[in-house]
């Protein structure tokens, strides 16, 4: 499961953010998570509930806002959310057959500090 790595990773980037900012305390962290970014949003609320045991963020809430992916078919040019149409583009039916071009954010878009 990648998203115990990716807490860790935040975790690092919020040392970070912190020292840089000379903020002493996180209550909350907010994420944009896209569908098309490769992680699963419930895998990574429970790992960041372990992974936060015994850190400076044992009390930091983690806020996931969860962004649709949207794909554009390569044989029509339609834009279509690929999630919802479970990857068939709803103008000609093509299947798997599209870019995607949004819906592939793991970003930190907002911090709360107690500060």
């Amino acid at each position: 499961m990648h998203e115990m790595g990716l807490c860790f990773e935040l975790m690092s980037t919020l040392d970070d953010l912190l020292k840089r900012e000379g903020i002493n305390h996180l209550s909350s962290v907010t994420l944009d998570v896209g569908e098309a970014s490769m992680v699963v949003p419930r895998f990574l609320l429970e790992c960041w509930e372990a992974a936060r045991e015994g850190t400076p963020y044992a009390d930091c809430l983690l806020k996931l806002n969860v962004r649709k992916a949207h794909g554009r078919c390569r044989k029509c040019g339609f834009v279509f959310l690929v999630a919802d149409s479970d990857r068939v583009c709803p103008k000609c039916g093509a299947r798997d057959d599209f870019v995607t071009i949004d819906g592939t954010e793991f970003e930190i878009v907002e911090i709360e500090t107690d500060d």
